[in-house]
């Protein structure tokens, strides 16, 4: 009897833990950015490099992919940037923070702010060592990259 009561005791334990970690809104966050994105618009130091009336320059496109706290861009085929990232869903605005491969907070660091609309990611992010940006505005000399990306469909 004492071992049922034990072991009914410590299946309810784990499902409870189980289901605590479903609530957790980075989990989900991770879940919605994994995947392929494309540039629809994007504004660095209050330039706008891409958006509707100004296309991305003929050549490879530049994906940027999600995979885990992994992210890397490629430009075609070729991988010309990658790292860690970390992601607070629970601040207002969301929080990113974007490091190179190492994982480590270092004067490589981006940070960012984020939201998640179904397939658009959009993000604002603060040259490396500067402090977060916290609007999504990228205003001359303020050197913040504004960008939107639409989700890469199969």
């Amino acid at each position: 009897m004492k071992v049922i009561c034990f072991f009914t005791l410590a299946i309810g334990a784990i499902m409870a833990t189980d289901g605590l970690g479903n609530d957790d809104p980075a989990k989900g966050d991770l879940d919605k950015l994994k995947g392929t994105w494309l540039t629809a618009s994007l504004v660095n130091n209050g330039k706008t490099l891409v958006d509707d009336k100004t296309p991305p320059k003929e050549g490879p496109i530049t994906k940027l992919a999600y995979d885990g706290d992994k992210w890397i861009v490629k430009v075609g085929d070729k991988t010309v940037a990658s790292g860690i990232f970390k992601i607070d869903a629970k601040k207002s605005p969301k929080e990113i923070d974007v490091m190179d491969a190492s994982g480590m907070k270092n004067d490589k660091t981006q940070l960012g702010i984020y939201e998640l609309d179904g397939d658009t990611y959009k993000y604002c992010l603060a040259p490396a060592g500067k402090p977060r940006p916290t609007e999504f505005t990228s205003k001359e000399g303020s050197g913040h990259s504004l960008g939107v990306s639409k989700r890469e469909k199969p």
